[in-house]
């Protein structure tokens, strides 16, 4: 398909980062979001953040 970025340190702990406030901002999101449809796709990314930071804090190279 294509080539994995190769990301420095600082970059891959910029990627946690910003996966992390993501994480803490989404609840918010889906609680006040009106319609049921946009609260699934909602739930459905704080999964998809949720898995990302698993894989990240257990690779060895972060």
């Amino acid at each position: 398909m294509y080539d994995q970025p190769k990301l420095s340190d600082a970059e891959w702990a910029l990627v946690i980062e910003l996966l992390e406030t993501e994480q803490g901002e989404l609840p918010a999101e889906i609680h006040h979001s009106r319609s049921s449809t946009v609260r699934e796709e909602l739930r459905h990314r704080l999964d998809l953040v949720r898995h990302l930071l698993d894989r990240l804090h257990a690779a060895p190279t972060v």
